[in-house]
């Protein structure tokens, strides 16, 4: 029974008994009874079944106390020998039943909540046999049961088989109940006679005769022992069902026993007439006396009198008449009581008073009271009643100052409602009859509510994780209910359900949802009918909690998750997980374990200390393993950022190098005497490193400036490759080629850099360049295009007119230079002779241009 609670063994439940059950129960038996009578009790051949059978029976006298000590185990097997097909084990099971039970109750022994648990429910699946002998036996095993077992305990199991598809179950359950309300009374109907009658009233309606009949006789015999009061407690009934259930009661036999408490208060007022009637046979003439016994006699002749007074009761008419007035009464004798005793002293006993419970007060007080009254009235049977009842919750819910007084009835209220939610998939769905608005509108009510609880975090967190699991159930298969998305507002429903599984994920008590989460899983992998989808629901609910881990893992009681994980891995090992046909929950297992590996490092190995045996699964195997993958992977982390710290540092280095060499260099350019070295040292930098990037040195400079760096660098690169030079000895020094521009210049900033193939304007800022050291005027000159970067390659002229232009240039060029010549002469015969060279340098200017235009031209054609 610990191993149960604590998850460690399976829990007897099953629809068929699988491979795993009979292997545990094998393993459990295995100390309590001998080697050979275990192997004939798990034989495969239904004779040897027999035989162990045969020798249980003969050694349960002798060996009674082994018999009750092994009583759970014994009854385990039994439930098996039950899903057998064969007819004879099946008799010899009973009739050990009925020779147990009636040994149990000679010892005077009561069963335990588990020992029924997991044996009634199976026991009442062979009364629907059809073979008549064997629902004879197990009736009379039920019958037997109730002297080891509360008669109360027992009512529910019957009820429950009372929902079976099998009519023939349906009707000897319901047959059963009549005889447990016939003699035991109304208290042992369970949780109350008024919702145990209206499930019996239910089965009125039914389609089969066998089942109407028993559930007629059944409120028949409550109504023998309550009289008219079963009307009340049975609920509305449909016109139909309340005719059947009339003409019933007026047919039965019996009457109720509520009539002769009846005639015993009426008792004292026929005796007077009697005695006043007496009165008169003595004083009034016999005429009268004549005359009022043919009234008697009429009033006896009416059916109706006849019935209120039996016949032992009644006058004796003639033998009066006869008496001629005379009546003769007789004196009774009269007890004579000892009255000496009344006067002695009367020791009065001294009560005993129990103390009070503190919580008495809270328990019974009207908010509690009504608030229980309330959520009972969640899980009836009819839809108005439950939805009254859960719109007062609701309101309840909605009121801050109010909302506390549903704390310590939150299982409670949850456990109605998914009872609730059953009802509507089972029964409600099912109906034809109901409007299918009025399902919708209860699943709406159970859905607001769920969703009010849920927002209020306190009253979240206290819901067990047992509830949550069967909550999270009933939602999930709510979800997958296709009869739903058939219906005008089913996509409405399904939606607010997500909504609600997210609020239930975030808000419950983290330990508690995700514990009922891996059971849930373990639940649906190992149940056969469970459908697929089912159990992918319930894993994606568990990545979902998994996402939350990093802001939950500190409020986790990650000892009690890493036991439900280490059960989980138990009954699912790794190579049974594998055989699943989804790759799914393995990788689901493994994402919680990386996770939670993650979260708490190596302190995660501390936490195993609610597991008694480690090695019944790998969870400390493959919680060693991740962490040492974990700290691999960190070392190699570590040394890949050192790697990058320090090539970071170098190429800061590097980087602060490269600028210092940048800085000298512009330093020399912007000095007089080392211009020209400067412009070299640029040069042969940029041919070096052709990524490089001075754009942020020139950016804080004049526009004079960039200009100047930029025509600089160009003319090197002509004179470097060949295609062209300009001579040194004009005698013009680089001082004068800074400030002999004139502050007319019309030379556009140079704010091309990206490389794109420079045109014929290059070579017409180079004819001003050489205008401007000859002393010729640029004013005449037409605005020109912005030019192009310098520092990169020249190229051919893409436009035609471009040439023409050049040509035009070169004759004006031509013109200004003779009538400069004319005007020098007239105005001063005597010029320098640095003059006569400037010209001399201009002609060979001019010529060079002429020869470059040629091959410009030849290259085109």
């Amino acid at each position: 029974m610990k191993d149960e609670k604590g998850l460690k063994v399976l829990k007897w439940n099953f629809t068929t008994p699988r491979d795993e059950y009979i292997e545990q129960l094998k393993t459990q038996m295995s100390s309590c009874v001998a080697k050979w009578l275990q192997d004939e009790l798990f034989h495969s051949d239904f004779q040897h079944h027999n035989k162990a059978l045969a020798v249980m029976v003969d050694h349960l006298e002798s060996e009674k106390e082994g018999v009750i000590g092994c009583l759970d185990l014994i009854l385990k097997w039994l439930t098996l020998r039950f899903f057998d097909t064969n007819t004879s084990v099946l008799m010899k099971a009973l009739e050990y039943l009925k020779l147990l039970f009636t040994l149990l109750s000679e010892e005077e022994y009561h069963l335990t909540e588990n020992e029924a648990s997991s044996f009634i429910p199976y026991l009442i699946l062979k009364v629907g046999e059809p073979k008549d002998v064997i629902r004879k036996d197990v009736r009379a095993i039920l019958n037997r049961m109730c002297l080891v077992y509360p008669a109360s305990k027992m009512f529910p199991f019957i009820m429950e088989g009372t929902k079976s598809k099998n009519s023939k179950q349906r009707a000897e359950c319901l047959e059963e109940l009549g005889c447990l309300v016939e003699s035991y009374g109304m208290n042992v109907c369970q949780p109350t006679p008024g919702k145990a009658l209206k499930e019996i009233a239910i089965h009125i309606g039914d389609r089969d005769n066998a089942v109407r009949n028993a559930a007629l006789n059944t409120i028949v015999t409550v109504y023998n022992v309550h009289g008219d009061q079963v009307f009340k407690l049975i609920g509305t009934l449909s016109e139909k069902d309340m005719s059947m259930l009339e003409e019933r009661i007026k047919r039965s036999a019996k009457r109720p026993s509520a009539a002769p408490v009846k005639q015993v208060d009426e008792k004292p007022q026929r005796t007077q007439s009697i005695n006043s009637n007496a009165n008169m046979l003595r004083k009034g003439p016999v005429e009268d006396i004549s005359s009022k016994l043919n009234q008697a006699r009429n009033m006896s002749g009416h059916p109706e009198a006849a019935q209120m007074v039996r016949r032992e009761f009644q006058l004796d008419l003639d033998e009066i008449e006869n008496d001629n007035g005379t009546v003769r009464c007789e004196m009774p004798e009269l007890v004579q009581h000892k009255l000496d005793d009344i006067f002695e002293p009367v020791l009065i006993p001294e009560p005993k008073i129990r103390a009070v419970s503190p919580h008495f007060d809270d328990m019974h007080s009207n908010t509690a009271s009504t608030i229980n009254f309330i959520i009972s009235q969640v899980a009836s049977g009819d839809i108005n009643t439950s939805i009254q009842a859960l719109t007062q919750i609701d309101e309840v819910l909605r009121q801050e100052d109010k909302a506390e007084a549903m704390s310590g009835h939150i299982d409670q209220f949850l456990i109605a409602t998914f009872m609730q939610l059953r009802l509507i998939y089972n029964t409600h769905m099912a109906d034809e009859k109901l409007e299918k608005d009025e399902i919708i509108k209860l699943y709406s009510c159970i859905i607001g509510n769920m969703i009010s609880l849920f927002q209020i975090e306190s009253l979240a967190r206290e819901a067990s994780t047992g509830v949550l699991k069967d909550l999270m159930h009933g939602l999930i298969t709510l979800m997958l209910d296709s009869r739903i998305e058939d219906l005008e507002e089913g996509q409405q429903v399904i939606r607010s359900v997500n909504l609600l599984v997210v609020k239930v994920l975030e808000k419950s008590d983290q330990t508690n949802i995700l514990s009922a989460l891996l059971v849930l899983l373990q639940d649906s992998l190992l149940a056969t009918a469970s459908s697929p989808k089912f159990s992918e629901l319930v894993m994606k609910c568990l990545w979902r909690m998994v996402r939350l881990l990093p802001d939950t893992i500190n409020s986790i009681n990650l000892d009690r998750i890493l036991l439900d994980i280490h059960i989980f891995m138990k009954v699912f090992p790794k190579e049974k997980l594998k055989q699943c046909k989804s790759e799914f929950p393995i990788r689901t297992l493994k994402t919680l374990l990386h996770t939670l590996c993650k979260l708490k490092g190596p302190k995660i190995l501390d936490h195993l200390t609610m597991i008694d045996n480690k090695n019944e699964s790998e969870l400390e195997a493959h919680l060693c393993r991740m962490m040492k993958h974990s700290m691999d992977q960190t070392g190699s982390k570590s040394d890949k950022e050192t790697e990058k710290g320090a090539s970071r540092i170098d190429e800061k280095s590097s980087k602060a190098k490269v600028n210092d060499f940048l800085a000298e260099i512009f330093k020399k350019i912007g000095s007089k005497e080392n211009t020209k070295e400067g412009l070299a040292e640029l040069y042969e930098y940029k041919k070096k490193y052709s990524d490089a990037d001075i754009e942020p040195f020139l950016k804080n400079s004049s526009q004079f400036f960039q200009s100047y760096v930029e025509r600089g660098l160009r003319v090197i690169e002509m004179e470097r490759e060949g295609k062209g030079r300009i001579p040194t000895s004009t005698g013009i020094s680089s001082q004068m080629e800074v400030t002999c521009v004139p502050a007319t210049s019309t030379v556009s900033s140079i704010g091309n850099t990206n490389g794109e193939e420079v045109g014929p304007s290059v070579y017409l800022e180079r004819l001003k360049i050489l205008r401007q050291r000859c002393g010729l005027d640029n004013t005449k000159q037409d605005d020109r295009p912005p030019l192009t970067s310098l520092l990169s390659k020249p190229a051919v002229p893409t436009v035609a007119s471009s040439t023409d232009m050049l040509h035009s240039k070169l004759s004006q060029l031509r013109e200004s230079r003779e009538q400069h010549q004319h005007s020098d002469l007239d105005s001063n015969q005597t010029h320098s002779s640095g003059t006569v060279t400037t010209s001399s340098s201009s002609t060979a200017n001019i010529d060079d241009l002429k020869k470059r235009l040629e091959r410009i031209k030849s290259s085109r054609k």
